[in-house]
């Protein structure tokens, strides 16, 4: 049997200056959780001898990963968000141990991308609200702390954003923000804290 290399806990070593986050890439989690489900999901030649295991690769495991690290990034615009459904592609996420933390990013780039389409700056447009509700379920279910669901000031830069969200400019992006911030106030469970976002492409706009 191949042997481990040596553990290493990254977050006794975090001191004494800011905390980073890793960001959690979809790709990256998708290996861990599906391995979890299908021993052969990933081919063991593929695999390191001294690291069998694709869960020695999860850094949230502090019982198991070779490296580990208690906090994280993951983004709404790489998740499932619909937390009715069993995703394992999402197990390193959703089913991560006790007292390992993950800050939720919103997804407010997937709206400036025009990747999330919907008319932002209607309350009632239908597939913007979709989104929105996803959006903070997902967060209060499975994140410890969380980005509102800001709308970018440079949406209106993008032709593909400006097209799909029906944003045009600075004054419709805070608009479009309000009123997710609004809904998050009003349907938030407490479960999740969140973290608010400033925008800005100028002195004048950051400080509004």
């Amino acid at each position: 049997m191949a042997q481990r290399v040596e553990h290493d806990d990254l977050t006794a070593k975090q001191n004494d200056y800011a905390v980073f986050l890793p960001a959690l890439s979809s790709f990256y989690a998708t290996f861990i959780g599906k391995q979890r489900v299908a021993n052969d999901y990933v081919d063991p030649l593929r695999m390191p001898k001294n690291l069998p295991d694709m869960e020695h690769l999860n850094w949230l495991n502090s019982q198991e990963g070779v490296f580990t690290y208690k906090w994280s990034l993951y983004s709404a615009g790489h998740a499932n968000l619909d937390v009715t459904v069993d995703a394992p592609k999402e197990d390193m996420v959703r089913k991560r141990e006790p007292g390992a933390w993950v800050l939720g990013d919103s997804g407010g780039f997937q709206i400036g991308k025009g990747v999330w389409e919907g008319d932002w700056k209607n309350p009632n447009c239908p597939k913007a609200k979709k989104k929105r509700e996803q959006v903070l379920k997902w967060m209060d279910t499975y994140m410890d702390y969380g980005m509102i669901l800001d709308i970018p000031a440079w949406v209106c830069r993008s032709p593909e954003g400006r097209k799909a969200t029906n944003i045009n400019s600075y004054e419709e992006a805070v608009q479009g923000t309000y009123i997710n911030n609004d809904y998050f106030i009003n349907n938030r469970t407490g479960a999740c804290k969140f973290l608010n976002v400033l925008q800005g492409e100028n002195h004048t706009e950051a400080e509004d």
